[in-house]
């Protein structure tokens, strides 16, 4: 193992990134983790480093069995059931990839998992767009509520 003397610096980095992260970003964030942690049993299948594949794998399906506990299936619309079935799969096919060492079937779940991250990503974009539309308008209403509709008069600025 190649020793780096800014690891520590690094990790410290990370988590402090984690840690004033909004949830969204945490989501993204494991997302990449998670496709990271499968690129490298993808090396590890073709190295035929069958313990780091294990390895990698296992770190992935976690994050992945975390996704899962996060989704409310009672208060959930058909996307939240949608989306547990899906990463249950992906554990699943996980699972094949490990015992088989299914190179292909690996690419695939990398492919599903960054087309999802990226949709996550699309959605996020809309959402805060919304809210900036939101926040615009909540403005724009203080704003006539405090110098009506015409705004600032001239004598706001003692002209």
């Amino acid at each position: 193992m190649n020793y780096n003397p800014y690891n520590k610096y690094v990790k410290k980095y990370q988590e402090s990134n984690v840690n004033t992260a909004d949830p969204k970003e945490i989501m993204i964030m494991l997302f990449d983790a998670c496709i990271q942690f499968l690129n490298k049993a993808a090396i590890a299948i073709e190295e035929k480093a069958y313990a780091k594949k294990t390895e990698n794998i296992n770190r992935a399906k976690q994050i992945l069995r975390e996704f899962m506990r996060t989704i409310d299936l009672e208060n959930g619309n058909d996307t939240s059931k949608h989306l547990y079935l899906f990463y249950n799969r992906q554990i699943n096919n996980l699972s094949k990839v490990s015992i088989n060492r299914d190179l292909e079937l690996l690419k695939k779940i990398i492919q599903d998992l960054t087309d999802i991250r990226n949709a996550f990503i699309q959605a996020i974009k809309i959402v805060n767009q919304d809210l900036s539309k939101t926040e615009r308008e909540e403005e724009r209403l203080k704003y006539q509520e405090e110098y009506g509709e015409e705004g600032y008069s001239s004598h706001d600025y003692g002209v």
